[in-house]
């Protein structure tokens, strides 16, 4: 009872900013593009942080297996 009383004192003291829509920081996972051909076989490491991050069937997965 003492906390809630607290806390109604200070939300009636502090005015609170109304909360903006935030920028998005990463993209959506329908607008990151595949990476180009040969890409996954250069990159091996980058591939496997790539797809686990955006996992999806593309030629990245396959030019993995196939390593």
């Amino acid at each position: 009872m003492t906390f809630e009383a607290h806390a109604a004192a200070f939300s009636a003291e502090v005015e609170f900013a109304i909360e903006q829509p935030k920028a998005r920081i990463f993209p959506v996972h329908a607008e990151v593009a595949d990476p180009e051909a040969g890409w996954a076989t250069r990159n091996p490491n980058r591939a496997l942080a790539f797809l686990f991050v955006s996992p999806r069937d593309c030629a990245a997965l396959d030019e993995l297996m196939a390593l």
